[in-house]
């Protein structure tokens, strides 16, 4: 007899699994419990006849068959934003939830700066920003700002910036091999190295953010490899003498294909890219 799906209901159980990895932070961000979870994946492989996860260490993969479901769970999620917004539109008193997803150093000069304009431009949006370095997806996320343009996927692309990292350090600073680094849980935790040869193996001190990098060299005067567009002249920093000292770099900003419609996200991204152009703010480097 064929296998048919009941409960919609439980795909979106499938997401969460497949985006958080474990069922307490599915069931964190369902605001429901582990036991629920459980149970209602439990019932969907069974009615499928299907292995939907497979448990590996502290957590859970996807099977093949759950990321098929998931994919049609997320392009059902984004359609019933877009709908939902469609609806809200003209209506002063609905109001509308837009998250955007970034690296913190973009949150902190593009759009932190600027929240109370969008509050007068587009007032019937709820915005919430949440901290995404690496690009593993949108996630929850209506749009993301992401380093580097994504490859595959259902994704609408738009081009935000290009920018450099660079080494700055304090004007009165002493190279001594001493530096500022990012925290061991970025690939790129190191990357000063490629520019800074003579650098000690290690950094003197590590830290979980670029903003935190550029406030520490800015408190220590040590260098640090920092994205050219967050140091500005109030800082008192200075290029470091290097050769190569220019990692050049994009921010793309992404969203779901199925919101290509949806006037106020694109509102939204509209606004957003404004400010790579009209911000007025003027590098250490210029």
């Amino acid at each position: 007899m064929p296998k048919t799906l009941d409960n919609w209901d439980d795909l979106k159980f499938v997401l969460a699994m497949t985006r958080h990895g474990t069922m307490s932070a599915a069931a964190r961000y369902l605001n429901t419990n582990v036991a629920t979870v459980s149970r209602r994946l439990e019932r969907l492989s069974h009615d499928l006849s299907i292995s939907l996860f497979e448990k590996r260490g502290t957590g859970f993969v996807a099977t093949l068959a759950a990321e098929r479901l998931a994919l049609i769970a997320e392009d059902l999620d984004h359609r019933l934003r877009s709908e939902i917004a469609g609806m809200a539109k003209g209506n002063a008193d609905l109001m509308i939830p837009i998250e955007i997803a970034a690296p913190p150093a973009v949150h902190r000069q593009f759009i932190l700066p600027r929240t109370s304009e969008l509050s007068e431009y587009l007032p019937q949006v709820i915005l919430t920003l949440t901290d995404k370095t690496f690009s593993q997806g949108l996630g929850e996320a209506d749009i993301q700002v992401r380093i580097g343009r994504p490859e595959g996927g259902r994704l609408k692309a738009r081009k935000f910036c290009d920018y450099s990292l660079r080494v700055y350090h304090n004007r009165d600073a002493v190279l001594d091999g001493e530096w500022i680094g990012l925290t061991q849980r970025f690939p790129d935790a190191d990357y000063l190295l490629r520019v800074y040869p003579d650098a000690k193996p290690s950094p003197r001190y590590r830290v979980e953010s670029m903003p935190m990098a550029l406030d520490m060299v800015v408190q220590t005067g040590l260098p640090g490899l920092l994205p050219d567009f967050m140091v500005q002249p109030h800082h008192n920093l200075v290029l470091a003498d290097m050769p190569n000292n220019d990692l050049k770099g994009e921010l793309w900003i992404t969203y779901h294909e199925t919101r290509h419609s949806d006037t106020t996200l694109r509102a939204v991204v509209d606004w957003f890219c404004s400010s790579s152009s009209k911000s007025g703010l003027k590098l250490a480097s210029q």
